[in-house]
């Protein structure tokens, strides 16, 4: 029984080290996780192939660790563990790069001259959109794309045919007539992706939108 000895105070000390070791450790792996995960992203991204890239996006979202989970910086460098804290960081980041002041100078602007369109472009931009253009507008669009929050993909579109066609047609008309857009239409989803292993601020990274 060491209860109340020198050996037992060694024994709490030399726990307190391990653990204190222990939590490092898995703090740094984490880290580490996160930077392959990453890499891997961005890899699937530059060979053009965004179906696996979308693919870890999924899976880290359907399992427990989430996007806000990863490490970043605050702006003097300090490494933020608390989720509270992060997020009040990308807050706080978002706002200061979408909401830049501008600085150009109005006379400027006074200046530039303003064409006048011919009849016939005027025509073309005032009439409906017509059917064919709906359908030359979905084929157009790239397959195997991630969708945005309503989950329906380009190819689900392309897949329903005629009927699909003349359904966005409908809501692409009424839209135009009434001049009121689908609000969720103005909604963006920002996915978060850090450009450099190793760099946890909130600059090293690269936002992709799904709307």
């Amino acid at each position: 029984n060491h209860r109340g000895t020198n050996l037992e105070a060694n024994y709490r000390n030399k726990y307190k080290r391990l653990r204190k070791l222990a939590k490092t450790k898995i703090e740094h792996r984490q880290e580490e996780y996160w930077d392959e995960i990453c890499e891997d992203i961005e890899k699937f991204i530059k060979i053009n192939d965004p179906a696996n890239a979308f693919s870890i996006i999924r899976r880290l979202k359907r399992g427990n660790k989430r996007v806000e989970n990863m490490p970043i910086k605050d702006k003097n460098g300090k490494l933020l563990v608390n989720s509270t804290d992060r997020l009040e960081r990308w807050r706080e980041y978002f706002c200061e790069l979408f909401n830049i002041h501008s600085t150009v100078d109005p006379d400027v602007i006074n200046e530039i001259q303003i064409t006048t369109p011919s009849r016939s472009d005027l025509e073309r931009q005032n009439a409906q959109p017509s059917i064919e253009e709906v359908e030359r507008a979905l084929n157009q669009m790239k397959s195997r794309k991630a969708p945005g929050s309503d989950e329906v993909t380009a190819d689900i579109l392309k897949a329903g045919g005629e009927p699909v066609i003349k359904w966005l047609h409908e809501i692409f008309n009424d839209v135009w007539e009434n001049e009121k857009m689908v609000k969720e239409w103005s909604s963006a989803t920002l996915v978060r992706l850090y450009k450099n292993k190793g760099d946890k601020s909130c600059v090293t990274i690269t936002e992709v939108s799904h709307y």
